[in-house]
């Protein structure tokens, strides 16, 4: 390896080679490198890959070692590395390896083909990368999403993103709920989706926020795209740059319970059914909210128990059992979960003047 020099400022040169520049690379990242010949078996692997590798130093490096260690699930897209270098193409590839100690690592592996006198391919030289804190810190983010969504399905609530002047930015749960397409609710159009009455006032609470750059939350009624106007919570927070800038607004809508629900043509809540009105109508929904959990009581089935008889998700249930749920099960939904409790012995009671009930077939 050819010494290079450089100056230490006193007009003096002191000679150094490339091999101080590789291995100041390899103590200060996670970088290995290996040469060989590809008509051999055998590898020249640096420290740095030995170290990656989680293997002894003094131990030896072949092409087919470094293959064996590729994760199982990799290995039928990345086992063929060798042979393309072989066959005098490049590579470029990211996957698995699992080290003897057990533990997984994730690399990238760059490497390039030098061909010989005769034009074939003769020597191969590569860079590996561990990126193993990468896909971790991808895995977190992943996981925190995948979180946040259960955590929205859980309280049926509807998740938003504003930019930072407070006009909508990512709102796609908003226009499932109310039928608003992304033109329609864009600057402040979403406030069309809610009740008139409440619209000044909502109007106001946001944009007082978002001129303070305060946290914001406020109660009105959204017109949901079932035609019913539903009470639901607002509330969102801004996320700052490190100058103190806006960067976006985030929040939640959150079904509100116990409040009166209007209907799309008014202002005004309907007058009470009359009881045997209320019993007619249970019966052809097919069960009420209490029936299902009185009759998960009786039976003792747990909600992953019942949800697997009925063939719905648990979330179905969820819902079914919350009379406030914004968003409720179709009819077929709720007839098989009713077909699947009355298999097990449950009969459900539609009496008039009395509330729906549950007992032992």
């Amino acid at each position: 390896m050819r010494p290079q020099t450089a100056s230490d400022g006193n007009g003096t040169l002191r000679a150094f080679s490339s091999r101080h520049f590789l291995k100041l690379i390899e103590d200060t990242g996670k970088v290995g490198f290996w040469s060989a010949d590809l008509r051999r078996e055998e590898v020249d692997a640096s420290p740095g890959l030995y170290r990656i590798l989680g293997l002894d130093p003094a131990s030896r490096v072949t092409f087919g070692f470094g293959l064996d260690m590729i994760h199982p699930d990799d290995k039928a897209a990345h086992a063929d590395q060798i042979a393309v270098l072989r066959n005098g193409q490049p590579i470029s590839r990211e996957f698995r390896i699992i080290r003897p100690d057990r533990t997984q690592r994730w690399l990238l592996h760059h490497a390039e083909v030098i061909l010989g006198q005769d034009g074939k391919p003769n020597q191969g030289m590569g860079v590996v990368f561990d990126v193993t804190a990468r896909h971790d810190a991808m895995n977190a983010v992943m996981q925190r999403h995948d979180r946040l969504n259960a955590l929205i399905a859980a309280t049926a609530a509807v998740f938003w993103l504003n930019k930072a002047n407070g006009e909508p930015s990512e709102m796609p749960q908003w226009m499932a709920l109310t039928g608003q397409s992304h033109a329609e609710m864009e600057g402040m159009g979403w406030l069309n989706a809610v009740h008139p009455d409440d619209r000044a006032r909502t109007q106001a609470a946001w944009m007082t926020a978002v001129e303070h750059t305060a946290p914001y939350n406020t109660d009105y009624r959204v017109l949901c795209a079932d035609g019913i106007y539903r009470w639901f919570n607002a509330r969102g927070a801004p996320v700052l740059n490190r100058d103190g800038s806006v960067r976006e607004w985030v929040g939640v809508c959150l079904n509100v319970p116990g409040r009166n629900r209007y209907g799309a043509s008014g202002t005004e809540a309907s007058p009470p059914p009359s009881p045997q009105a209320t019993a007619t109508a249970s019966a052809e929904a097919g069960l009420t909210s209490g029936q299902v959990r009185a009759a998960r009581g009786l039976t003792g089935l747990s909600k992953e128990e019942l949800a697997k008889l009925a063939n719905v998700s648990v979330s179905t249930l969820n819902r079914l059992e919350d009379s406030n749920s914004a968003i409720q099960p179709r009819p077929d939904t709720i007839l098989a979960v009713r077909r699947a409790l009355e298999g097990v012995g449950v009969e459900f009671i539609f009496e008039a003047g009395k509330k729906p009930g549950v007992r032992e077939a």
